[in-house]
């Protein structure tokens, strides 16, 4: 499979109703189908298990290259990235096995309930598996999920324990209440557990304490999620930067007393542009510069070291901050180049702010430069954890 030329097919798909489906909302079922049937939900899985055996540079591209068509759909496929590949950091390899096959023969969408600062789900032992408890927000994609991905404490015994659930089984109730004015059909409502059952063969394995105490390997997926948000916010900035300047040259009018006859023309239209396209163009060569980086680390597996895994997070975060800087100027200031017939419901020009404003409230970004700081200052690598 060409996933370049698979993401630009279902990009240009997307494209052509996402106003439509942005101001309807509701649960992507759609948006799903149509990964599904593109066959990009097993770039990562591996030839000899029936995938694409493609790399995690080549998932980055894909994710960036939806966002700029539709972000929530990017989102989408992002965090399934990541929840199904996250299952091969524990000592399970036939369960990831059986995932991976499973999500290319079976068209699995994987998606995740982890949000770490909300309490914490309860598994009680149940025969060999257990059954899970609790409730869960920003579970994104889980709405439409084939899979979950969960871990909870053990009920009687501590520790916690990583657990895979169907996302239909019994006792597995979407809230159904995502309501944010951005990525409005990204499915990133709560999910709650009401004593659904996992199977042994399904129970992942024991989760460490904290990111500080996983292995370099285990911990990478939480830089494993900001090099997405990086991607999907240089996307989102490409996507409204591209449909600007179509905007601009086909439909925004010379300003009176501009003294020229077309408005791209205009040098202080042509000044603004400049200002975008440089914005954007950064903030995809540090995505780029990150998705290497991480393509890198992910491949080394678990002789990744504790310094490697460092420097990527580094690498990604000031990615991240880019990238957030430049998606939130981008959006908004695109409006001072298509003039205020570009502000007509129809068009479509405030989503692209909507989704940027809404999804880079996941984490501050203070936090990163603070990490950032430290490492220029004292060569300081960030300490694993939940967000870092």
């Amino acid at each position: 499979m060409d996933h370049v030329e698979a993401a630009r097919g279902v990009a240009e798909v997307l494209a052509a109703d996402v106003v439509a489906r942005d101001a309807k909302g509701g649960a992507p079922e759609a948006e799903v189908a149509l990964l599904r049937e593109s066959g990009l939900l097993g770039l990562l899985v591996a030839r000899e298990l029936g995938g694409a055996g493609g790399s995690w540079a080549d998932a980055l591209d894909v994710v960036r290259t939806l966002a700029a068509a539709d972000a929530s759909a990017a989102m989408l496929l992002g965090y399934h990235y990541l929840h199904l590949w996250r299952l091969g950091r524990y000592d399970n390899a036939e369960l990831a096995e059986r995932a991976a096959r499973g999500t290319v023969r079976e068209g699995w969408f994987w998606g995740g309930a982890s949000n770490p600062r909300e309490p914490g789900l309860t598994l009680t032992p149940d025969g060999d598996g257990y059954l899970v408890g609790g409730r869960k927000g920003f579970a994104t994609g889980a709405q439409v999920a084939d899979r979950i991905v969960v871990s909870g404490s053990v009920e009687g015994a501590g520790g916690k324990v990583m657990v895979v659930l169907d996302g239909r089984a019994p006792g597995v109730r979407h809230a159904g209440d995502w309501d944010a004015f951005g990525v409005r059909r990204s499915a990133s409502g709560g999910v709650e557990f009401d004593r659904a059952r996992v199977p042994g063969e399904w129970v992942v394995g024991e989760v460490p304490p904290g990111e500080e105490a996983a292995r370099p390997d285990q911990s990478l997926v939480v830089p494993g999620f900001q090099v997405v948000f990086a991607h999907l916010y240089a996307g989102i900035a490409r996507g409204a930067l591209t449909a600007a300047a179509e905007y601009t040259r086909t439909k925004t009018r010379p300003w009176t007393g501009s003294g020229v006859e077309t408005a791209t023309r205009d040098p202080y239209i042509l000044e603004t542009y400049g200002e975008l396209a440089a914005a954007t163009a950064a903030a995809e060569a540090l995505a780029e510069r990150a998705r290497a980086a991480f393509d890198r680390a992910a491949r080394r597996g678990r002789s990744l070291t504790a310094g490697e895994r460092g420097e990527t997070a580094v690498a990604v975060s000031t990615a991240k901050v880019v990238a957030q800087r430049a998606v939130l100027d981008v959006t908004a200031r695109v409006f001072d180049v298509i003039g205020a017939r570009g502000t007509a419901a129809g068009a479509g020009f405030d989503r692209y702010w909507r989704d940027a404003r809404t999804h880079t409230l996941h984490d501050p970004v203070a936090y990163k430069l603070r990490e950032i700081g430290d490492h220029a200052l004292t060569g300081a690598l960030p300490t694993p954890g939940p967000y870092s």
